[in-house]
């Protein structure tokens, strides 16, 4: 079907060819919809548009070929038109993919510099890609400075992809400044923030800000952490030793949640707080 519309003489249409490229692409035949785009720029009535070309970005970018994809990007440039901010965020994400962390700062700054609008996508996948390419302080200024910027207040989403950057390279310090920052924004945490930073947290050995993170995850009924998770939290306090507070305010705050909990206590704090016949001492 597909040579057929190719070697017909008769007027193709964009609608209708970037259907067919659409679906060469779920088909897994790329050449071929390569090879439809190029006949579509020789034929009248039906040069690529903006979405064709966004069809082929993506696709490219999903099979991490990234310099492809670039190649697509200055050939729609050249042909006159604007990419949006989906093309954009598809050509980050495959620098992402590639851990080319300049180029997408450059491609960042180029949107920015034409005036497209950068969406809650967009600033998601800056972040991944700061991220993944160690980049924290600057995710963190990206983040702290967007609604000013941008005019967008990011979301608990975009925070919690801030810290699990953070938390990919053990950064556990800039995984807590992103969570204080989030609290100054006054965007409240939700379940997937808690069990993201949580285990950061106990890896630190950081017991106090354990504690906060389960006040808040039991701040409403019931804990929005899984019990097992806190129970890894609570063996690792107990295996720390000298955490006899923050043992007992875990332990406390995970009965307010009627959740079961680990009932080893710690060898030398349970010891100080027993006289020499056994007895509890007050």
């Amino acid at each position: 079907l597909i040579n057929l519309l190719m070697n017909s003489k008769r007027p193709l249409d964009t609608v209708m060819c970037t259907l067919f490229i659409k679906g060469l692409v779920r088909a897994n035949c790329l050449d071929r919809a390569i090879d439809l785009c190029e006949e579509m720029k020789q034929r009248k009535g039906a040069r690529p548009d903006v979405i064709t070309y966004s069809v082929l970005i993506k696709a490219m970018v999903d099979r991490h070929a990234l310099d492809r994809a670039l190649a697509l990007f200055n050939d729609m440039i050249a042909a006159g038109y604007q990419p949006d901010d989906i093309i954009y965020t598809h050509l980050l994400e495959g620098c992402r993919h590639a851990n080319q962390h300049s180029r997408g700062q450059e491609l960042f700054q180029q949107m920015l510099d034409s005036k497209v609008k950068p969406s809650e996508f967009t600033l998601v996948t800056m972040l991944k890609l700061h991220g993944r390419c160690g980049f924290h302080k600057e995710a963190f200024d990206l983040v702290a400075k967007w609604e000013e910027q941008q005019g967008m207040k990011p979301s608990v989403i975009h925070f919690t992809c801030l810290m699990s950057g953070c938390l990919r390279t053990k950064s556990y310090e800039q995984a807590w400044q992103a969570y204080e920052l989030m609290r100054v924004c006054g965007v409240k945490p939700d379940s997937m923030t808690l069990s993201t930073l949580l285990p950061g947290m106990v890896a630190a050995q950081q017991w106090e800000r354990v504690v906060i993170l389960v006040e808040a995850a039991t701040s409403d009924r019931g804990c929005s952490i899984p019990a097992e998770t806190l129970n890894n939290a609570l063996s690792q306090m107990q295996g720390a030793g000298g955490q006899g507070r923050h043992i007992d305010q875990l332990r406390a705050l995970m009965d307010k949640a009627g959740m079961a909990h680990n009932n080893r206590r710690n060898g030398a704090y349970a010891s100080s707080r027993r006289g020499p016949a056994g007895k509890a001492t007050q």
